[in-house]
């Protein structure tokens, strides 16, 4: 190696290498410490000096949570919400998003100002006027008033997230389709919808994660604990006069598996894009070359 080899290599090291690895263990640390702490019995998690890993590995707080909690009720819960809201906010930002992209009407502007304006809104403000209306419609400790909740919180932004993404798709793409024979309800979803496979799973993973993590409308709906989700759950473990870490840690890395699991089976259309999906639209759904015919 000459020196100016062994100089690039360690200015690539100083200034490539080294921010990625602190960048790496600034982010997986917290993760081995929620294991770490779930791995310990209540005496160890508080004994001094530290312990980065205990020194009798117990899975009594698992146990716990599954045995005497009923904590697999909470994540069955948890995944009804978060299911049923991914699937209607991916479903109305789609076809919202389009209307919005495409089509001038009146009032348009309006309805955009007026969307973005409740994204300023905090969730507190809107607390007492959703009680009152989950009260009006018999809603109160009902799985179903988060699901309406939440999809109605999260639409807003997926749809502004659905107009981006179709607005980077070219509009030859509808009309090559609708040339060659197709509605336009079935140029949307024979063409659109599998070129922007990508963004439709972004933005369902954005109102996925919202719905599995929502916690302060959960604490004014739902006070009966069968109907609790799991950031409720987890809150028990947190008392006025102390906080069981180990059963808590436990209940987190529960709460960590099932995003971690979808996302590693989504992320290889996260990782696509709308534009190269279009290109490959476009020659699919392009007229056959009289060569061809």
């Amino acid at each position: 190696m000459t020196k100016r080899e062994a100089k690039d290599l360690g200015w690539r090291c100083l200034t490539l290498y080294l921010p990625l690895i602190l960048f790496l263990i600034g982010t997986l640390f917290p993760f081995y410490w929620i294991v770490n702490t779930s791995l310990k019995d209540s005496v160890e998690v508080l004994s001094l000096p530290i312990k980065y890993w205990p020194d009798n590995p117990t899975l009594s707080n698992y146990s716990y949570l599954f045995e005497k909690m009923g904590f697999g009720n909470n994540v069955a819960n948890t995944a009804f919400v978060a299911a049923l809201t991914t699937v209607l906010v991916t479903l109305l930002s789609l076809l919202s998003g389009y209307a919005m992209s495409r089509y001038r009407f009146y009032g348009k502007t309006f309805i955009y100002v007026l969307m973005l304006a409740t994204q300023m809104l905090p969730a507190v403000v809107l607390m007492i006027p959703l009680f009152q209306t989950m009260v009006k419609l018999h809603l109160i400790n009902s799985l179903w008033s988060l699901v309406l909740i939440c999809t109605c919180t999260n639409l807003p932004f997926c749809m502004f997230m659905m107009m981006g993404y179709y607005s980077s798709v070219p509009r030859e793409l509808e009309e090559a389709a609708q040339v060659d024979g197709c509605t336009l309800l079935g140029a949307v979803f024979r063409v659109l919808i599998p070129v922007m496979l990508p963004s439709i799973v972004a933005t369902g993973a954005y109102a996925f994660i919202n719905a599995w993590n929502v916690y302060v409308y959960a604490t004014a709906f739902i006070t009966d604990k069968a109907k609790y989700t799991l950031p409720l759950a987890l809150n028990v473990f947190q008392g006025e006069y102390g906080t069981d870490y180990g059963k808590l840690a436990a209940g987190c890395v529960i709460a960590l598996i099932p995003v971690v699991v979808i996302f590693a089976f989504i992320q290889k259309h996260l990782s696509g894009g709308a534009t190269s999906g279009a290109v490959k639209g476009c020659l699919l759904y392009t007229s056959p070359s009289p060569r061809d015919a």
